[in-house]
């Protein structure tokens, strides 16, 4: 696995994705949104945001089926992430509780979507034998990341106040997800038989 992880760009390139999504969403889902409905829409309006955020994610769940698909599925996965990041963003900005609710809604549309592209990508590309151990390596990455994210979106948002925090947490996120799609490899994750996987097996 170590030598996979060190051999493939690819990889690397996932990882690093994964790590600065969560940093910058974890404290945000957590932290953020609770602060930020608290001050200005009450519970009631929270559970609306919740109810907003599940609907969406299964909505783009169900519509991933499609999106593995297409020519260059990692690329119409980053554009999903892209679109969310932008949703992010303006949530404090829509003028209230039913624009933070479409906003909301369509980020958990397009998180829904990207992550199953992503994930279906990467469990189709690992070699057979280390996918147990490349799926534990993302999720680590991710969980990994979460304790740090919330303290320092704690720190943050106690201080600034949680308006603040979306659209820099949006950047994070937007810029960590241009910065893969630079690499070409990553580009043409999905399109064909990558060259890592002949790695990968000879890894295994």
């Amino acid at each position: 696995m170590w030598s996979l992880l060190r051999q493939s760009r690819l990889l690397k390139v996932v990882v690093v994705v994964v790590i600065a999504a969560n940093l910058a969403f974890g404290g945000t889902f957590e932290v953020a949104l609770p602060a930020l409905a608290h001050a200005r829409f009450g519970a009631g309006g929270y559970g609306a945001l919740i109810a907003c955020l599940g609907a969406g994610a299964v909505i783009g769940t169900l519509a991933s089926a499609r999106g593995g698909n297409a020519g260059r599925p990692a690329l119409v996965a980053s554009g999903s992430f892209l679109v969310e990041a932008v949703a992010v963003a303006f949530i404090p900005f829509l003028g209230g509780l039913p624009g933070a609710a479409a906003a909301t809604f369509v980020l958990g549309a397009c998180n829904g979507f990207g992550n199953v592209v992503f994930l279906t990508l990467v469990q189709r590309w690992a070699p057979p034998r280390l996918l147990g151990r490349v799926m534990s390596v993302i999720m680590l990455a991710g969980l990994g990341s979460f304790p740090l994210s919330v303290a320092v979106s704690g720190v943050l948002v106690h201080r600034l106040g949680p308006s603040p925090f979306f659209p820099v947490a949006a950047a994070t996120v937007a810029l960590s997800v241009l910065g893969a799609t630079s690499q070409r490899e990553f580009r043409d994750f999905g399109a064909a038989e990558p060259p890592e996987a002949e790695l990968g097996a000879e890894a295994a």
